[in-house]
């Protein structure tokens, strides 16, 4: 995956590549790459930079750079501004529209997995690979922490031509090639911050983990006044490897600063065998802590699910067998979290 970093007059898009593109205050379902440039950070260099342009035709404005790595957590808090984005209680959405759309400028790209990390193949014969769906994984303060930045993870899809079995680049997913609806959010992934003390089991797969690391960076990184979390955070990760794993220096170092706070358990689908010898799910790891994610949740923890549709039937089966095993019915006591608002759904 490549991180790539997008400004604008107050707009900077960093984007995690593989199969998933984002696009929450965007609009338009497609971008155009107009430009190339070269940029850094410090000693850091990434290239190359891009333009892009949500319209044809629009009008370029005046515009700053100022890039930060994805994995930089050396401080552990740091200041945001302006503070007056912490009056808005509820996101604004749907401020561009394709005839007036919002441009902003590239410029950045970092890989931020490893060389063994298994790409999205698509042996079709469609001339382009869909993008899977679209995450934010920033808060409003965005990762330079001043309001006018925001972070995207995208994963792309591989063509392999199914005679050759060979990667045909001219076919692999891109922007223009992902075709998201305009007007759709993940509002419900949104994080509850009306209790401090409050739980947060957070389950994902693959580039579902993007949410999470936005809601992280709000317990951890920034020094934000009007909310100090308190709490405990019990982060879920499924890939299929080491290599696949997204923003892990980052977790890693909530884990370490944080330990009174913070949990990070990783299935590693290639990697690690459950206890019954095959492949190690998410919902193997759900099961090794059932019996601290059961009396989490009796005791109000909110639990969210991000990642691929697929995931949900074998961590609903899961949670049904171990409700069973409790005494429990889990249906009943599934209608009981989401009447409490307690459940969070959000697969594509």
């Amino acid at each position: 995956m490549e991180h790539l970093v997008v400004t604008s007059p107050s707009i900077v898009l960093f984007v995690v590549h593989d199969m998933q593109i984002s696009g929450v205050l965007l609009s338009r379902p497609f971008v155009s790459f107009l430009s190339t440039s070269c940029v850094s950070f410090g000693s850091k260099s990434w290239a190359p930079a891009y333009t892009l342009d949500l319209a044809n035709n629009v009008r370029r404005r005046n515009q700053s750079v100022v890039c930060l790595s994805v994995q930089q957590t050396a401080t552990p808090t740091v200041a945001v501004t302006p503070l007056h984005l912490e009056d808005t209680k509820e996101p604004p959405l749907h401020l561009y529209k394709a005839k007036e759309p919002y441009t902003a400028t590239i410029v950045s790209v970092e890989r931020i997995v490893g060389p063994k990390a298994p790409g999205e193949t698509c042996p079709h014969t469609r001339k382009s690979p869909q993008c899977a769906s679209v995450f934010i994984t920033s808060t409003r303060f965005g990762d330079n922490f001043d309001g006018k930045t925001a972070s995207l993870c995208v994963r792309r899809a591989v063509y392999y031509d199914p005679e050759t079995g060979k990667e045909d680049p001219s076919k692999n997913g891109n922007m223009q090639h992902c075709n998201a609806k305009p007007g759709r959010s993940g509002k419900v992934m949104l994080l509850p911050e009306e209790d401090p003390k409050a739980t947060h089991i957070m389950i994902a797969t693959g580039t579902g983990v993007a949410p999470y690391r936005g809601y992280l960076r709000r317990m951890f990184m920034e020094n934000v006044p009007t909310y100090k979390f308190k709490g405990l955070a019990w982060l879920f990760l499924e890939v299929a490897n080491t290599d696949s794993l997204l923003y892990d220096e980052e977790f890693t170092k909530y884990l370490q600063d944080y330990p009174d706070n913070f949990q990070y358990d990783k299935a590693l689908r290639r990697e690690q065998n459950n206890k019954k010898g095959g492949k190690m799910y998410v919902q193997d790891k759900i099961k090794e802590y059932s019996d601290e994610i059961f009396k989490l949740l009796d005791n109000g923890a909110h639990i969210y699910f991000c990642g691929l549709k697929g995931m949900m039937p074998g961590i609903q089966d899961t949670l049904e067998r171990v409700a069973e095993e409790r005494g429990e019915s889990w249906d009943a006591k599934l209608t009981q979290l989401k009447k409490n608002k307690q459940w969070h759904v959000q697969v594509y």
